[in-house]
C-alpha cells in the first residue's frame, strides 16, 4: 500500500480527519486532499515522509499510559469548596502548591456540571482579555467595550444560579479581581478563584488595602499534598503490584499529584522499553529524567 492509501486507512480506523492531519503535519487541506488523490504537483515526498511520520507518532501515542481519574483528597477539596460557592453563590478562594492537581480538579468540576463558565487565566490577562473570554463563553461575541461586555455579562447571568471558576488566578490584576466581585454584587452568582497561595496576597493587597474585595470571599481553602491513601490509590491504577517501589516513589513525589503522575509514566515506559518490570531501579532512573 502507498503512504497515501494507509493514511485513508488510518483516518477511516483512527477516525482522525484530513484537516487534522493537515494541521499536524502543516500542510492547507486542500493540499493534502490533492496528495490524497494522486493529484498534487509539488514536492510529494516530502508530504510521505510527513504523514508517515505523523502515523507512526500517532500510533506509539495510544500507547501512552493513562491514569485513570481518581477523587484524590485535593479533588474533594476543591469539589466542596466548588459547591458551595455554587449552591449559596458565595466568593470561594482554594489555593495550594504548584502540581498538587488544582487544574485537573477544577476541570472535571466544570466536566460534571455544564452551567459552570471556567476560565483558564494566564499571564497578562487583562481585564478586557477577562471579560472578552467570560463574554464569549456566554455566548456572545467577546467584543466591545469593558463597560457594554461587563452589562451583557451581568444581564445574562443574573438569576441564573451558575458559578464562575478562574484558575491560576493569580494572574490577574487587581482591577480584574475589583470587576469580578462587581460581578458577584450585581448578578449575584457564585465566584470561585483557585490558584497559588499569593492569590490570597493578591486579595488583600500588600497592605491589606482591598478590604472591600477580600471581604466578600465567603469561604477559603489551603489545599494540601496528597495523602497515603491517595498515593497508593494513585500508583496502584498503574501497578496493580505496587509495594516494592511504594517507598520511593512516594518520597520522592512528596505529595505532589504532577511529580507522581510523571514518576509513574517515565516508570512504565522504561520498562516498556527495557522488556522489565517496574522496580526500584527502573524508578530510579525515571528520576533522573525529570525534574524534581
Amino acid at each position: 500500500m502507498t503512504v497515501a492509501e494507509n493514511l485513508k486507512e488510518f483516518i477511516k480506523t483512527k477516525k482522525y480527519t484530513l484537516k487534522a492531519v493537515a494541521k499536524a503535519i502543516n500542510v492547507s487541506p486542500a493540499t493534502l486532499n490533492l496528495w490524497v488523490n494522486n493529484n498534487y504537483k509539488g514536492n510529494t515526498k516530502k508530504i510521505d515522509d510527513a504523514v508517515q511520520n505523523f502515523m507512526e507518532i500517532a500510533q506509539l501515542r495510544e500507547g501512552r499510559v493513562h491514569i485513570e481519574f481518581i477523587k484524590t483528597s485535593v479533588v474533594e477539596d476543591v469539589f466542596d469548596i466548588a459547591r458551595t460557592c455554587h449552591i449559596e453563590n458565595e466568593i470561594g478562594v482554594c489555593y495550594g502548591s504548584a502540581g498538587i492537581g488544582k487544574t485537573f480538579a477544577v476541570k472535571r468540576y466544570a466536566l460534571e456540571n455544564t452551567d459552570v463558565i471556567l476560565v483558564e487565566a494566564d499571564l497578562g490577562y487583562t481585564p478586557k482579555v477577562l471579560f472578552s473570554e467570560i463574554h464569549k463563553k456566554l455566548g456572545f461575541d467577546g467584543c466591545g467595550t469593558i463597560h457594554g461586555m461587563f452589562l451583557d455579562i451581568i444581564d445574562k447571568l443574573k438569576a441564573s444560579g451558575r458559578l464562575i471558576i478562574v484558575d491560576e488566578a493569580e494572574h490577574l490584576p487587581y482591577k480584574s479581581l475589583e470587576l469580578l466581585r462587581r460581578i458577584y454584587d450585581k448578578a449575584n452568582v457564585g465566584i470561585l478563584l483557585v490558584g497559588m497561595p499569593r492569590l490570597i496576597m493578591n486579595l488583600k493587597g500588600e497592605k491589606r488595602q482591598y478590604a472591600q474585595l477580600y471581604s466578600r470571599v465567603g469561604i477559603a481553602t489551603r489545599l494540601n499534598p496528597l495523602t497515603e491513601t491517595d498515593k497508593k490509590e494513585i500508583i496502584s491504577s498503574i501497578l496493580p503490584n505496587f509495594k516494592t517501589v511504594y517507598s520511593i516513589l512516594s518520597d520522592y513525589s512528596a505529595g505532589n499529584t504532577r511529580v507522581l503522575t510523571k514518576l509513574l509514566v517515565r516508570a512504565v515506559r522504561i520498562a516498556e522499553l527495557n522488556n522489565v518490570s517496574v522496580d526500584e531501579d527502573v524508578v530510579k532512573s525515571s528520576i533522573q529524567q525529570i525534574i524534581m
